[in-house]
């Protein structure tokens, strides 16, 4: 007679403890990516604030699908909220290079709107190519001698209220309302911008901290 040993397997107790297992771990990868972006989102809001002046810091936005529970494929996103300006803006100080204008100063100068031009609407500047455009009136270039140049709109009045520039009419003019010569727009020859911050190092870094997040995530799941 020989010694042996009978060993025994619970199928059922197997296969939930392996199905346990599975959804501890898809949980811990929904945990971590969550965390991460929530904690990327913050380390973006702290170099913006830090470098650049303004709420342009508030801009900065996340969001992770799912929040918890367990979940094949979780995604996490940081985004920017606001549109095109507030995009630019980002742009202006993470970036390198200079800004020139397209327009009808032919790219030598960014134009730069004052008040007396108005605004395209929804807090957007007007381009000299549009003030002509809107008020069927070309704007007239003035050198000024260790100032920048200017664009103005001759034969103008400004309305009583908003002071906004519009061409003079015979019927303005019928009811004393004197033309004048108003500045439009200030021509610089370019702004650089900088990096002031750098987007890039930032998340590169998430990428090991959501690792780290995910095993950490599965050893606290036991």
């Amino acid at each position: 007679m020989s010694d042996g040993a009978t060993f025994s397997l619970d199928s059922k107790k197997l296969a939930a403890d392996g199905d346990r297992m599975v959804r501890q771990h898809l949980a811990a990868g929904t945990q971590a990516v969550t965390t991460t972006t929530r904690a990327l989102e913050r380390k973006l809001e702290a170099a913006t604030q830090a470098a650049v002046p303004g709420r342009l810091f508030r801009a900065w936005n996340s969001s992770a699908y799912p929040e918890k529970g367990p979940a094949q494929n979780p995604v996490g996103t940081v985004w920017l909220k606001g549109r095109a300006r507030t995009q630019g803006a980002v742009q202006f100080w993470t970036t390198p290079g200079a800004i020139r204008n397209k327009g009808a100063t032919g790219g030598k100068y960014l134009a730069v709107p004052l008040p007396a031009a108005g605004s395209r609407g929804r807090g957007r500047s007007l381009s000299p190519v549009e003030w002509e455009a809107r008020h069927n009136q070309e704007l007239r270039f003035v050198a000024r001698r260790g100032r920048p140049p200017l664009l103005v709109a001759d034969n103008a009045v400004l309305s009583g209220r908003t002071r906004i520039a519009r061409p003079n009419t015979a019927r303005r003019t019928a009811a004393g309302r004197a033309s004048t010569t108003v500045p439009i727009f200030v021509l610089l020859p370019l702004v650089r911008h900088r990096n002031a911050f750098s987007v890039a190092p930032i998340v590169d870094a998430s990428k090991g901290e959501l690792a780290r997040e995910f095993f950490a995530a599965v050893r606290s799941a036991g």
